[in-house]
């Protein structure tokens, strides 16, 4: 390696250049990183993020976790329902920024945005690419049993998680990993995938790598209905569902005309099979139900209206919902 690059790749690790940014994002995993980047050496401008949602019966209206962020640091914001016009055109071309930075934004940025500025745009996903593109890649990565799953950084361009990837960076999915643990473990490579990044694009050194088509994955959204267990589903299954989708949209059975919330399972194996969906045991440990394959064993529940507690709790407490040899479908 030349004196030249050497110089160029210390000085990526150790300069204090700033850039100006345009921040877009929406949710907590993008409210985190923002959080983060207003503490670097970096200038964030202005904020980009959806309009505030109503939700409830009040119909309170809930300002996203990015725009908290964004107040509490007296950073100007913006929430145009589109981008696609010439007075949002204008205003993003007023800041003056060197970069626009996007991490789950949730609305579509125009072909003419994306070539605003002089670093373009990047967007931070949570996957390493071509695998998991789309809105969940942190749920898909539980859900398809994912070894690993990390940060890519990538150039935009007009087809959603598809530009060149500038940067990577991975992380070890555990066997007990929720979303909500994973999501705390990208966070906090997040921002040292970002700052690499931009340091990487002011020395413009960096190959720009193409993502392999014929290795890409999806990771389509999360909806409520997707929650509901199955018990001819194999146990694995199930007990991905239960921390894939922890907090949201959570996993559910249907006892009794009641939607009954399953916080934590546990999987059994036993080369005895009985009927798909039967309860066969119910103890301090658990309820035991019969899957596809292997036995599945709920410890923590929820009733409605009530706290999430263990099954030994819930047998104190006498509920006559469950029954030993009941079939749940």
């Amino acid at each position: 390696m030349t004196i030249k690059k050497n110089l160029i790749l210390h000085n990526i690790h150790k300069t204090n250049q700033s850039c100006n940014i345009i921040f877009a994002g929406t949710p907590q995993f993008a409210s985190y990183i923002l959080n983060k980047l207003i503490y670097s050496q970096h200038k964030i401008k202005l904020v980009i993020t959806k309009p505030d949602q109503k939700q409830g019966r009040g119909k309170k209206i809930l300002f996203s976790a990015v725009k908290q962020t964004a107040q509490n640091n007296n950073i100007s914001i913006t929430q145009p329902k589109t981008l696609y016009t010439k007075k949002n055109y204008l205003k993003l071309i007023s800041v003056q920024a060197d970069v626009m930075i996007v991490v789950a934004y949730g609305l579509l940025i125009p072909t003419f945005i994306l070539k605003l500025f002089p670093m373009g745009c990047i967007n931070i996903h949570a996957s390493l690419l071509p695998e998991l593109r789309g809105a969940a890649p942190i749920q898909w990565a539980i859900l398809n049993n994912y070894k690993y799953t990390g940060i890519s950084t990538i150039q935009m361009n007009e087809k959603i998680d598809s530009g060149y990837i500038i940067h990577q960076n991975s992380c070890y999915i555990n066997k007990n990993d929720t979303t909500i643990n994973l999501t705390k473990k990208l966070c906090k490579i997040s921002l040292h995938t970002i700052l690499v990044t931009l340091k990487k694009m002011h020395y413009k050194y960096y190959i720009p790598k193409k993502q392999n088509e014929k290795k890409v994955t999806y990771a389509p959204k999360i909806n409520k209905l997707m929650g509901k267990i199955i018990f001819c589903q194999h146990a694995k299954k199930i007990e991905q569902m239960t921390r894939a989708f922890s907090p949201w949209p959570g996993t559910y059975i249907i006892v009794n005309n009641q939607k009954i919330k399953i916080h934590k399972v546990k999987i059994i194996k036993k080369k005895k099979k009985y009927k798909i969906g039967q309860i066969i045991k119910i103890n301090n440990q658990g309820i035991q139900i019969q899957t596809k394959k292997n036995i599945i064993q709920i410890t923590k529940i929820q009733i409605p209206g009530k706290k999430i507690i263990k099954i030994s709790d819930f047998i104190i407490s006498n509920q006559n919902i469950f029954f030993i040899n009941n079939i749940l479908i």
